[in-house]
């Protein structure tokens, strides 16, 4: 394979989490296979009479806790001079995000993943193409049609749709004091936008996983289990890896989901899944391929760039 010209767009390097960041064991792994590395934040991207652009920093890094990276240049240089570009900086999912997808779109390297993908699937929408698979599920802001709707469940998770990492998350049941003006709170929090509503699930107390899928195939799984006194398993908050293995129904629920994956060009999706229902589809900047290595010994950023390496 020749060496590749690599730009990563993410959150600033500085602030990478060495032992947890998934951004940079793939920057290592592609590092390790000859590949030239560069960095922009989404705000280094920029559009200039017919060009899209990114002032841009060209970097070795490590899991060296003390030093992980070293930058060797800055440069504002074209989109179109690089053969890859990763979109891996984090939610929230806004209209600053959705702009950057919009120049991504008019590079002609091979962007991963794809901006419309990234666009097409939201992570806690795209479930509801596949009813079957989800627990009970409610999206929008009308505040009578909620409390029916929460009236049939003991409890309810309330959630904040572009956010990430069990943010914007709660719990409540209808039939607690209280309960219409907490959920208007939280509907007036969310800004415009629709929440999400979905059946409390008690089986999460024994956590979650993420499945991560390559190429639409399923990979592997690791379990991520809640802190004590919460029901949130992210890691994010408080949450604790665990080791993981892929049962027959995330098989099944990959096998659904892979149809809409390849449609969009997604190479790279995580999926949350709770007793065997299908939670979110994260296509943005999936995470947590280091715990699973260290739990499991799957080396996800070798696969990965097995497969992105056919595509190019």
């Amino acid at each position: 394979m020749k060496s590749l010209r690599i730009a990563v767009q993410m959150d600033p390097i500085e602030k990478m989490i060495v032992n947890h960041d998934t951004s940079l064991a793939l920057m290592v792994e592609a590092q390790t296979r000859g590949h030239e590395l560069w960095w922009w934040a989404p705000n280094d991207l920029f559009y200039d009479t017919g060009v899209v652009k990114a002032r841009a920093r060209r970097v070795s890094v490590s899991f060296d806790e003390g030093k992980h990276y070293e930058t060797h240049e800055e440069a504002v240089r074209a989109a179109d001079d690089f053969d890859i570009i990763l979109v891996r900086q984090d939610p929230p999912f806004d209209m600053g995000y959705v702009s950057n997808t919009y120049l991504l779109e008019l590079t002609k390297a091979l962007v991963i993943n794809p901006p419309p993908g990234i666009r097409n699937i939201s992570e806690k929408m795209s479930i509801l193409q596949f009813p079957e698979l989800t627990p009970t599920t409610w999206v929008g802001r009308d505040l009578d049609a909620l409390e029916a709707f929460s009236k049939r469940f003991d409890q309810v998770v309330l959630k904040v749709l572009f956010l990430m990492g069990g943010d914007g998350v709660i719990k409540l049941a209808a039939s607690e004091a209280g309960f219409r003006d907490k959920a208007k709170a939280f509907l007036a929090a969310a800004g415009r936008e629709p929440i999400l509503a979905q059946e409390f699930l008690p089986a999460v107390s024994g956590g979650d996983k993420r499945v991560f899928v390559i190429g639409g195939e399923p990979f592997a799984a690791l379990r991520r289990v809640p802190k004590e006194g919460d029901f949130r398993a992210n890691l994010h908050v408080g949450g604790k890896a665990e080791a993981g293995e892929l049962d027959d129904d995330d098989r099944r629920i990959v096998k659904a989901v892979a149809p809409l994956l390849e449609r969009e060009g997604i190479v790279f999706a995580g999926l949350d899944v709770i007793a065997g229902k299908l939670i979110e589809i994260n296509v943005t900047s999936p995470t947590l391929a280091q715990e699973l290595q260290r739990f499991s010994g799957l080396d996800l950023p070798k696969a990965f760039w097995d497969r992105v390496e056919k595509l190019v």
